[in-house]
């Protein structure tokens, strides 16, 4: 079951993709009294439901005295209700919010993924990085030839010549994951945004270069040495903590990557992208895809190959 962690970081996750407040519902938070909050306590805060972590030159036992101090009063269980408990459904389908009024389209295309205890959420992890991020500035304004790029995402975003920003996110729980792309630019691109959306992770289950696969992998090892305060190291210890409860060090998981392979990938991009159902969320001055009624329209996509020479969301 997703924990109290893991469910704050999704909901932070789910509304800033949507582009609600992360602060909460006004007309909720303005209704909560006292009682709400002494349940919501004594749901989540308690001995079982909590990780302490600390790292640097700290003196063990001087830690466990303050932690124990700090914490002695808390129960060991939890005994208030607990909401939402409930495993998520992946359900694919639209979500198309019009709104002429912005300058830009939001595009959000995202999969069903493994959890962070699931065979394949380290292949999931590396393919993130293959994927990567792209900044038009960064990635395309000074180069003279974007198909040359050895990324395929960027060399599709880079013929669009307004698309401004693109990230892969894979947010992996307890018990299941998302993995996507969520794309912004101009709405004259909104549906090519869609299509890239699926394109990529589908035309890697048909062909992938090892190039692609050693440059992700690359990326992944340098992102672990790069994680250097306090503050992300905690975080990232705690959350394994309450999640796996163990510590996975950064040498394990580029163990865990250094053998994957072109062949491995596709496979993986096989299983989980083809022919998949993923979720389509376009908000902003979107027209050209709010009066597509169909999800067959925008999935048909994700069976295309590399021989294609027409796709329903690109031309």
């Amino acid at each position: 079951m997703r924990t109290t962690l893991e469910q704050s970081h999704f909901n932070c996750f789910r509304d800033h993709m949507m582009g609600q407040p992360i602060a909460g519902d006004a007309d909720l938070v303005q209704n909560l009294n006292g009682e709400a909050l002494r349940n919501y306590r004594a749901a989540n805060y308690f001995g079982d439901n909590i990780v302490v972590v600390g790292t640097g030159a700290l003196a063990h036992d001087q830690f466990v005295d303050a932690v124990s101090q700090a914490f002695h009063s808390l129960p060991q269980h939890g005994t208030g209700e607990r909401p939402n408990m409930e495993k998520c459904v992946f359900t694919p389908s639209l979500m198309m919010v019009r709104d002429d009024e912005m300058y830009n389209a939001n595009v959000g295309v995202f999969y069903d993924a493994p959890s962070i205890k699931h065979p394949d959420y380290y292949s999931f992890l590396l393919l993130k990085w293959i994927i990567g991020n792209f900044r038009i500035d960064k990635h395309v304004e000074h180069l003279n030839d974007v198909s040359k790029q050895y990324n395929g995402m960027h060399t599709l975003l880079g013929e669009l010549v307004d698309v401004t920003k693109q990230d892969c996110v894979y947010n992996a729980y307890s018990d299941c994951g998302i993995w996507g792309n969520y794309f912004f630019g101009n709405e004259v691109f909104v549906r090519q945004m869609n299509y890239c959306g699926v394109c990529q992770p589908t035309i890697f289950s048909h062909f992938v270069n090892d190039v692609e696969v050693v440059r992700g992998r690359n990326a992944l090892w340098n992102s672990l040495m790069n994680t250097e305060s306090t503050n992300e190291i905690n975080y990232e210890i705690g959350a394994q903590m309450l999640s796996l409860n163990r510590r996975v060090t950064r040498t394990e998981i580029a163990q865990r990557v250094s053998h994957m392979d072109a062949y491995h990938v596709r496979h993986l991009a096989n299983q989980w992208f083809y022919d998949a159902e993923p979720s389509f969320n376009n908000w902003g001055p979107i027209e050209q895809t709010s009066s597509i009624g169909s999800h067959k329209y925008f999935k048909v996509n994700t069976m295309s190959t590399v021989t294609n020479a027409h796709h329903s969301l690109f031309t």
